[in-house]
């Protein structure tokens, strides 16, 4: 009988964290690249729009099958093998001369970054006892956004110094070793698979179908919250480069630096936002990160001053991530823990599609409306979908109803 993934949680816990960074720090540097990478190929908004839309696009597609695959090659392998794909294909982007063949290697690169979300989070949930597992969550969630502060800042000192096309193969390089060490270091458990929660036995059907969903109701409201939210948050961080250096004069050097304060005050709110979950319920919260994200995106086109900028940039991020831990807690408990990888699959590729659809259709606004009214249009969308945060229930509520 193969050992359950409790054997070693704080072993997953952060090898997973590490892959983390890797993950997302890779499609944080995307939209860093995006101003660089349209100057020299000569790129409209919508066509840089585009290049985010078909990541997120592939993430989105790979998210369920990666999901399905991984309960019968097991969750380490999968996730390694995530990693890696992603890793070639981010450093193989040094050779992407013409546009056709930079949106095919970034399509690639989505499908090897949709396996880790839905892989990755279940093994961390499944890994830890149910009283442990938010917090494990919100840990993981912080070190996806230190990966995001991390590679922008990178990928900016080695724009600057050798251009973008060498900073995808070095830090394309560093992600494949990487990998490959994790692969290495988990070898004796690399077919390692999930096994059901004490009770479950073999109701995994009989309830909410073959994705898990003991609770559809409030799976759903948090599904439209995580559509809203990476959408939003897609659209901002796409343009965000563009708005720093078209609109508030910010030098080309400093961007990197820039946009890593976001998510640096991103990875703070993903971490702060999902302890007090206990104490204050999930609708505060979520209530609270989403309307000082509204009000900021009002704010930050009308910002002039750089001093201003370094000051206000952290705060946006921290608003604008905080949601996201949250609703990833939430989404643990409408699942069966031996399918959440298919559950949190199918979450994540409802919100991973809002965020490849998000950026095409913003940028179509930039171009006819103005940079500006990007930011502008982004906080009237959260506004309509607010409303939805009435409808959720707080844990120990659906807890009894499971029950």
């Amino acid at each position: 009988m193969q050992r359950q993934p409790k054997d070693n949680p704080k072993k997953h816990l952060w090898w997973c964290s590490i892959l983390h960074i890797i993950n997302d720090g890779y499609i944080a540097s995307l939209s860093l690249l995006l101003p660089f990478i349209a100057r020299d190929l000569n790129l409209t908004y919508t066509e840089s729009g585009l290049l985010k839309t078909a990541i997120h696009g592939a993430i989105s597609i790979a998210q369920v099958p990666a999901g399905f695959l991984a309960e019968g090659l097991g969750d380490i392998m999968m996730l390694g093998l995530g990693a890696l794909w992603f890793s070639l294909s981010y450093t193989i982007l040094f050779l992407a001369f013409s546009y056709s063949f930079t949106l095919i290697l970034i399509l690639s690169a989505g499908v090897g970054g949709g396996v880790y979300h839905p892989v990755g989070t279940a093994l961390v949930a499944n890994a830890h006892p149910d009283e442990k597992s938010g917090s494990a969550i919100s840990t993981l969630n912080f070190f996806g956004d230190v990966g995001k502060a991390i590679f922008p800042f990178l990928a900016g000192v080695l724009i600057v110094r050798f251009g973008w096309r060498a900073n995808c193969a070095l830090l394309g390089v560093v992600g494949s070793g990487i990998s490959v060490l994790y692969l290495l270091f988990f070898r004796m458990d690399i077919r390692l698979k999930r096994f059901p929660s004490e009770g479950s036995g073999d109701q995994l059907d009989k309830t909410g179908s073959g994705w898990g969903i003991i609770q559809p109701g409030q799976f759903t409201l948090y599904s439209v919250l995580g559509l809203l939210d990476n959408g939003i948050r897609s659209a901002i961080t796409t343009f965000l480069g563009f708005l720093l250096i078209e609109k508030i004069g910010i030098q080309e050097s400093a961007v990197g630096g820039m946009m890593s304060l976001v998510f640096f005050g991103g990875a703070l709110g993903k971490l702060l936002c999902g302890l007090p979950i206990q104490k204050f319920g999930v609708r505060k919260i979520i209530l609270s990160t989403e309307i000082l994200m509204v009000l900021g995106c009002f704010i930050l086109p009308t910002i002039s001053s750089k001093w201003v900028l370094l000051l206000f940039l952290p705060l946006f991020g921290f608003m604008l991530n905080g949601t996201s831990s949250v609703i990833y807690v939430g989404v643990a408990p409408t699942l069966r823990s031996e399918s959440r990888s298919r559950g949190y699959a199918l979450h994540y590729t409802l919100s991973f599609l809002a965020s490849a659809i998000a950026p095409y259709l913003f940028g179509l606004v930039g171009d006819t409306y103005g940079l500006s009214t990007i930011f502008h249009m982004v906080a009237i969308v959260m506004l309509l979908g607010l409303p939805v945060v009435f409808f959720l229930k707080e844990k120990e509520n659906f807890d009894k109803e499971s029950r």
